[in-house]
């Protein structure tokens, strides 16, 4: 697979292109036209069902597990991180019809995780570090992740206020779940879909006689 890792803002992101999922990305949509209960009111809402559930009766779920935990590694060992001693995971769907976008918003977690089973065709890199493309250009499907420090964009020494996304099918991307994102408007006339993790992570307790709350 092929991994590459960038620190913007400074924000440590991490995109990997996996090999040969093209069975897998058809299995997974394939499923939610298979599942009436996995329909577009299903979508955005990770409250309504962890997909993760899933894993135990779906391959593709399973697969698809496995695969973030490896991202989630790749993140951590970026970032030179060790020590949790386990994560929980949250799966959900994000699966959006011609002209449909997702607002800006974060995630109660600590690391969010996408991974692309159906996306806009584009020879665009995923991430171009010297990208100055205007803001307000939407593209197709583009996920934005926008710089955490307010109002970075008023600041003379601020390079970049943002970071474009150009998904494609078995790509995933990793990033810290504080830093605000976006999806643009998606312009094809298919079903796009994507699934995003939540990783909140386990640390080792420390004594219990340590920092006493009396």
């Amino acid at each position: 697979m092929d991994v590459s890792n960038f620190a913007f803002f400074p924000t440590r992101v991490v995109t990997i292109q996996f090999p040969e999922t093209e069975r897998l990305n058809a299995e997974l949509c394939e499923l939610f036209e298979q599942r009436p209960e996995l329909d577009d009111r299903f979508n955005l809402h990770p409250d309504a069902m962890n997909l993760v559930r899933l894993a135990e009766t779906v391959p593709a779920i399973e697969q698809l597990r496995s695969m973030f935990l490896s991202g989630a590694r790749q993140w951590l060992d970026a970032e030179g991180m060790t020590g949790p001693d386990g994560v929980d995971l949250l799966l959900f769907s994000n699966r959006s019809r011609r002209g449909e976008s997702t607002i800006v918003h974060n995630h109660q977690a600590d690391l969010i995780g996408i991974y692309y089973a159906c996306t806009a065709v584009t020879d665009r890199p995923p991430i171009d570090p010297a990208d100055g493309e205007d803001y307000f250009n939407p593209g197709d499907g583009v996920l934005v992740l926008h710089d955490p420090r307010f109002n970075a964009n008023l600041t003379a020494v601020c390079q970049r206020d943002h970071v474009k996304v150009f998904p494609r099918p078995g790509m995933m991307i990793i990033f810290p779940a504080y830093v605000w994102h976006s999806v643009t408007p998606h312009q094809g006339d298919f079903h796009r879909l994507a699934f995003a993790m939540n990783f909140t992570l386990r640390w080792p307790a420390g004594p219990a006689e340590a920092f006493p709350l009396t």
